[in-house]
């Protein structure tokens, strides 16, 4: 006679083990637990995502807890939209590019942070928590920077017409001419976008030959606010700001636009910061490097002012090396 299995029958033949039929007919009886149990699972993921309620109540804590010169970050990373984005609903003003691609925390000396997860932003390493506040799935930490840099000049803030930009090839500069224009996307995978206000350098391309402000995304997928300063073949790009307040040392980083890097097969770009015709700090980036930092010592130069050269080159073919370069003068 047949025998049942998972709604079907299945003819009893002579001589056929019967262990098949049996596996079968526990597989069957298994799979009404697995369904439960992927439900049980789906309820308790379910129960630790934020609400927006949860994000919109730290959000407005963070508003009433924020003093000046405090930092408003989410952590994990991938939390990022969904934090800025209850933050941006209470107050646009607490969260801006320049903070969300920023550098480093080291010349920030308090952070509010809105944290799922029991997690913390990396760069808070050791700063010491003052306060915590709980908002259903939602914390907002307050942490402290036990030694914070004191910052005295951002470059990437400071840059403008008043600027000296040129391509130098032997020794012999040729000007970039500073322009006012309109804001064109890149083809796909092409770059981050050329900034309305830059400086267009021959063969005046607003597209690719320019030095201006712009935001890159680095080969960790993270956004960078820096100067896009594109080395030609066998050119240095220069940058030279006016003279202002030089202090104890500069901290720099440097870094090509993910789509830019991550074959890592192109040549190396190299980016140096002088003070007062005199380098400074070097760096020499190689694909796979992602946003690197480098730092060098100004105190023969603290407390004065002096101008400050920027410079980007490459060892071999500039296609696709669009360096990005952001630099401040700290204490």
């Amino acid at each position: 006679m047949p025998r049942k299995g998972c709604g079907r029958n299945e003819p009893v033949i002579p001589g056929r083990s019967t262990m098949r039929p049996l596996v079968q007919a526990l597989l069957c009886a298994a799979l009404p637990l697995v369904a439960v149990g992927e439900l049980a699972l789906a309820q308790a993921q379910h129960a630790k995502v934020p609400t927006d309620a949860d994000w919109a109540a730290a959000a407005s804590a963070a508003k009433a807890a924020k003093k000046p010169g405090d930092l408003v970050i989410v952590a994990p990373a991938w939390a990022g939209p969904l934090g800025r984005k209850a933050v941006g609903e209470v107050d646009p003003t607490m969260i801006d590019l320049a903070s969300v691609a920023r550098s480093d925390l080291e010349a920030v000396p308090r952070v509010l942070e809105l944290s799922i997860r029991g997690r913390d932003d990396p760069q808070t390493k050791g700063w010491r928590l003052t306060d915590e506040k709980t908002f259903g799935r939602v914390k907002l930490r307050t942490l402290e920077n036990p030694h914070p840099d004191k910052l005295v000049r951002d470059l990437t803030d400071a840059f403008g017409p008043e600027a000296t930009v040129s391509r130098v090839r032997d020794g012999v500069p040729e000007a970039c001419r500073w322009e006012q224009g309109q804001t064109r996307m890149p083809g796909l995978f092409g770059g981050p976008s050329p900034p309305v206000n830059r400086f267009l350098c021959s063969p005046w391309d607003a597209g690719w030959s320019y030095v201006g402000v712009t935001t890159i995304t680095d080969l960790s997928y993270t956004p960078r606010r820096c100067l896009a300063m594109h080395p030609t073949d066998g050119n240095v790009t220069t940058v030279t700001f006016p003279p202002g307040p030089v202090g104890k040392k500069v901290v720099a980083h440097v870094g090509i636009h993910v789509f830019l890097e991550r074959e890592l097969g192109r040549p190396p770009v190299h980016a140096r910061v002088s003070i007062a015709g005199k380098e400074v700090a070097h760096a020499l980036h190689k694909d796979g490097d992602g946003w690197l930092r480098f730092e060098g010592s100004t105190a023969q130069w603290a407390g004065t002012t002096q101008p400050v050269t920027l410079e980007t080159w490459v060892d071999g073919s500039s296609q696709f090396r669009l360096a990005c370069v952001a630099a401040q003068l700290r204490d």
